[in-house]
């Protein structure tokens, strides 16, 4: 599995991922009749039920993930993707830095394999693909409003606006990086521990304990783009970003891989695959 060591570590930078800043929005602010009936929300726990309820209605949406402020030297080895989600049969399909589909049957994986015996696709099977699904990241986490907008978050903001023709509400949400671990600690009734009260109060020496979030949703409440610091707040150290562009709804051709360009994943292979990201993680 030769390029796969270096794939990895384009799991291991959503880690290390953090949100400094706001983007404006993409055109002017000019409200329309379709949005003027609409009143913005002025809770998270709103926003969150509002888009829910439209989400949940959607069978398919396409999203477009594009990590901001990296370095150029960087770019290669994060994790970027094109993603295609069917949620009525449980398929998806994503490409980028590293290929991946799933279905209900199991998770398939490209390992940048060479040679004239190499087969283009690992498959793990149901029932052993959980870790593997959290090690590439799933694209699903983009619309889970739980993940995108976590606790400690608060809006400070609204404006109707045009994003790309479309017309908008852009939500400004800020999320204060010590009350989100207060929220999760109430929640889970444990206390905050002393490496991340030091984490937290360097972030506040550094001026980052104050995370700037970005959403803009649709006249249904669907969300169109957001730029968000996944997938944990605490960890917020750098100036990287995440923007993640929706199309809802779409005719998507979801295919799987062909079963001649398939091999099951190797109990030595998943063993090796688990220890090196333990270890990522050991170093973040």
């Amino acid at each position: 599995m030769r390029r796969l060591s270096a794939a990895m570590v384009t799991v291991a930078v959503t880690g290390l991922v953090g949100a400094c800043g706001a983007q404006s929005p993409s055109a002017g602010n000019d409200p329309s009749e379709e949005l003027s009936g609409i009143t913005p929300v002025t809770s998270i726990s709103e926003l969150k039920k509002t888009a829910k309820a439209a989400m949940d209605g959607e069978r398919t949406v396409w999203i477009e993930t594009t990590t901001l402020g990296v370095p150029p030297e960087q770019q290669d080895s994060v994790p970027n993707f094109d993603c295609s989600i069917d949620f009525s049969e449980s398929l998806q399909r994503c490409s980028g830095a590293i290929e991946f589909a799933s279905s209900p049957d199991g998770f398939y994986f490209d390992p940048g394999e060479t040679g004239p015996e190499a087969k283009k696709w690992v498959k793990v099977p149901t029932g052993k693909s959980d870790f593997f699904r959290e090690m590439f990241g799933s694209p699903e986490r983009y619309t889970d409003l739980g993940e995108l907008l976590p606790a400690g978050a608060r809006i400070d903001g609204t404006e109707r606006v045009e994003l790309d023709g479309t017309k908008s509400l852009r939500y400004d949400v800020t999320v204060d990086v010590e009350k989100n671990a207060e929220e999760k600690s109430a929640k889970s009734g444990t206390e905050i521990g002393p490496e991340l009260k030091e984490r937290i109060n360097k972030l506040k020496k550094e001026g980052k304990a104050y995370l700037d979030y970005t959403m803009w949703v649709d006249s249904s409440g669907r969300p169109l783009k957001v730029i968000v610091n996944p997938p944990d707040p605490e960890k917020s150290e750098g100036d990287f970003r995440v923007e993640a562009v929706y199309a809802w709804d779409e005719n998507l051709d979801i295919k799987l891989p062909p079963e001649e360009k398939t091999r099951e994943l190797t109990p030595s292979e998943a063993e090796g695959l688990r220890q090196f990201m333990l270890n990522q993680q050991g170093q973040n």
